[in-house]
């Protein structure tokens, strides 16, 4: 595929807007205007790194569907941010208002295609895909690689739309599958917040959780890595040591009460790991707070 600069074109609508965009190669498609296609290929392209690289539309007039390979990037659509990475699946539906960018600090490469369905809203809506933005995880790559391969046999949409309804199809059941594959996921990582959050006020392990919930420890800390951003161990710690700074701040219990109060096992361990968390030991923190005069 060759290196092809976009033509900005007129615009009296301005409905397009771009960023640095010389860093992609870009196919388009040909087509019959006396024909109906069930889809229509617009372009198949590929975006290579760029910090600078963004496109943001008022209006779309067709489907975007983009692969993430490697690196980081947003998508700002119906006042929601939302933020993509490596083996992200994305999917900007026609009439949505939307911009989506690079990364400056770790700019996204991606394979992408535009096409023009009458049919594929109802096929999104019929596997339940149509509220999701973001599909991560998605191990898609490989079919976007044969977008590449049959862009590469053809730039004609009587050649080719069969072979890209084919890729399509498959893609919206792929994602269909790991969409309830991570319901699932995400169910179990909701069971546990709810379980550390009741175990605030005692002493609870990783272990006595996994025979709580009926799961194993290796998929109970990656599910809720995953969706929380910390492993149930540091998320009750961090929990624990915002309710310990509430305590010192407002109440007269000394330092040994709080660490009890808390299911800690004693009150050194406590403050060593109440200094790891604040940077200041609980009775540094107390003196401070208290010594802070309020907000008017």
């Amino acid at each position: 595929m060759q290196q092809y600069q976009y033509k900005k074109v007129v615009d009296p609508k301005e409905n397009i807007r771009y960023g640095s965009i010389s860093r992609e190669e870009i196919l388009y498609f040909t087509y019959d205007p006396a024909k109906e296609y069930p889809l229509r290929v617009e372009t198949i392209g590929i975006t290579h790194p760029d910090k600078k690289y963004f496109i943001e539309r008022k209006h779309a007039d067709y489907f975007i569907v983009e692969y993430v390979c490697r690196g980081e990037g947003y998508i700002h659509q119906n006042d929601r941010t939302y933020s993509v990475s490596d083996d992200c699946v994305y999917i900007l539906q026609p009439g949505t208002k939307h911009k989506y960018g690079a990364d400056e600090k770790r700019p996204y490469e991606k394979i992408w295609i535009n096409f023009f369905s009458g049919i594929f809203a109802d096929i999104f809506a019929a596997y339940g895909l149509s509220d999701q933005v973001v599909f991560p995880n998605s191990g898609c790559r490989p079919l976007f690689e044969e977008l590449l391969a049959v862009a590469q046999e053809s730039s004609d949409n009587d050649v080719v739309f069969l072979k890209i309804s084919d890729i399509l199809f498959r893609l919206v059941t792929t994602l269909a599958k790991r969409s309830k594959e991570n319901a699932r996921a995400s169910h179990v990582a909701i069971l546990v917040k709810d379980a550390l959050d009741m175990a605030i006020y005692r002493k609870v392990t990783v272990e006595e959780l996994t025979k709580e919930l009926n799961v194993s420890k290796s998929q109970m800390t990656r599910e809720f890595k995953k969706y929380f951003g910390a492993t149930p161990y540091h998320y009750l710690l961090e929990k624990k040591v915002s309710v310990a700074k509430r305590l010192l701040s407002s109440t007269p219990m000394r330092v040994h009460e709080i660490a009890e109060r808390l299911g800690f096992a004693d009150e050194y361990y406590f403050s060593n790991i109440f200094k790891q968390k604040t940077g200041s030991s609980p009775r540094a923190y107390r003196l401070r707070k208290q010594s802070t005069p309020p907000l008017p």
